[in-house]
């Protein structure tokens, strides 16, 4: 019996040492690979899952860039192109006059040299108008032409007398003018010299300053009016204006002799005379045509602005009363931007139909985005006649990105009186 107990422990401590190498053994060929299947499984998954994340993520950032540029661009192009006229409007024989603007001896326009780019097609040759778009053809971002002034003084023209060297002004209410502080010569007052006497088509126009010897004018009661006794204005019985013959020079004799008017343009940083367009980093850029300032980015992220001129030229509707008849192109025959400089007195009137700017804007996404269905064509305008809508095929590379369409209408609010003549 002792024997066999002996036995029974070995064989039992044979058994165990062999339980203790097998679990040593690790895992099988089968048990492998089948983990691997289950892991590559797994990864698989967790890349599709981050993948798609990523896209939506990519589409939701793209769309939220877009709105954010658009927002910017629009609200600074509704700034611009809203004043539109302003200062101007109201006067005659004004719309197509030439610009004359030389600064310390040097001339601003017309100018010697082409605009820098994007502006380089706009006519070096400028003439007074509210608004002008430059056709950008089938691929490149329209340009748009804005002049308006910024004064008190609203839309009324002073007439006055000069030897050149001064504006000798009648009696004319003149609120706004010469009201100022400051004795820096570089913001004085701004003013446009129109000759009125032109029977056939606008003349020449100077652009003039002030000197800082001018006099402010002094505010008084004035109850005939019938204004409250509280209401304070300023009329000038003939005052005599000095020009700033360094800064921005005297009066041309043949503008003299042609029974001028000036138009009151504001303080020197006030009138807007600017280029609006797309540069070629997809950036807003405004471009003062006066040399004031640098040019100035005001959004990102653009592709493509096109713009519409709104006419109340009876064409479908009537004439002269503030409702747009017809929406036309900037590279029809008889409303391209050379078209409006013309200096024609038939161009004249026809300025004065622009009642209103149709803005289309196209907003691309900063980075490539991924999608079942890109955006092969863009297409504006689209309930306009077929000759007047805009398309454009996308090449393969810009079909990488998101596109936004945002199209609206901005109002010339300061041409709401009738064609000048």
């Amino acid at each position: 019996m002792k024997r066999q107990h002996c036995c029974s422990e070995a064989l039992l401590s044979g058994r165990s040492a062999w339980r203790r190498r097998r679990g040593q053994a690790g895992l099988s060929l089968i048990e492998m690979m089948v983990g691997m299947v289950v892991g590559l499984i797994a990864s698989l998954v967790i890349m599709k899952s981050f993948s798609s994340s990523e896209i939506y993520r990519r589409n939701i950032s793209g769309t939220g860039d877009a709105l954010q540029s658009a927002a910017i661009a629009a609200q600074r192009l509704d700034m611009v192109i809203q004043e539109s006229g302003a200062g101007l409007a109201r006067g005659s024989k004004i719309w197509g006059c030439k610009l004359l603007v030389s600064v310390g001896g040097s001339t601003i326009l017309p100018r010697a040299a082409t605009f820098p780019s994007p502006f380089g097609g706009v006519e070096k040759t400028l003439r007074a108008v509210p608004a002008a778009i430059l056709d950008g053809g089938t691929s490149a971002s329209d340009v748009i032409l804005v002049m308006a002034a910024d004064s008190a003084a609203g839309n009324r023209p002073l007439s006055f007398s000069s030897t050149g060297t001064s504006l000798v002004v009648s009696p004319t209410p003149a609120l706004g003018m010469g009201l100022k502080t400051t004795t820096d010569a570089a913001l004085y007052d701004l003013f446009l010299a129109v000759p009125q006497d032109v029977p056939n088509d606008p003349g020449d126009c100077r652009m003039v300053q002030a000197a800082t010897t001018f006099a402010p004018v002094t505010l008084t009661s004035d109850a005939s009016l019938g204004a409250s006794a509280g209401l304070k204005v300023a009329t000038v019985s003939s005052a005599d204006i000095p020009l700033n013959a360094a800064t921005y020079g005297n009066v041309d004799a043949t503008i003299v002799s042609k029974a001028p008017a000036a138009f009151h343009m504001g303080l020197r940083n006030g009138p807007t005379f600017a280029l609006l367009g797309v540069n070629s980093n997809g950036e807003l850029v405004q471009y003062d045509v006066l040399n004031r300032i640098d040019p100035q980015v005001f959004s990102e992220n653009i592709f493509l602005i096109k713009a519409r001129y709104g006419l109340d030229n009876g064409v479908g509707g009537v004439d002269n009363d503030n409702a747009v008849d017809e929406w036309v192109s900037p590279s029809e025959g008889g409303w391209t931007m050379a078209d409006l400089m013309d200096g024609k007195l038939a161009t004249q009137q026809k300025i004065g139909f622009v009642k209103a700017i149709r803005i289309a804007m196209v907003i691309r996404s900063s980075q490539p985005v991924s999608t079942d269905a890109p955006l092969s064509k863009l297409l504006l305008f689209q309930d306009l006649p077929e000759t007047r809508r805009f398309s454009r095929d996308l090449t393969t590379d810009e079909q990488r990105y998101q596109y936004q369409i945002y199209e609206w209408v901005i109002p010339l609010r300061n041409m709401k009186a009738p064609p000048n003549v």
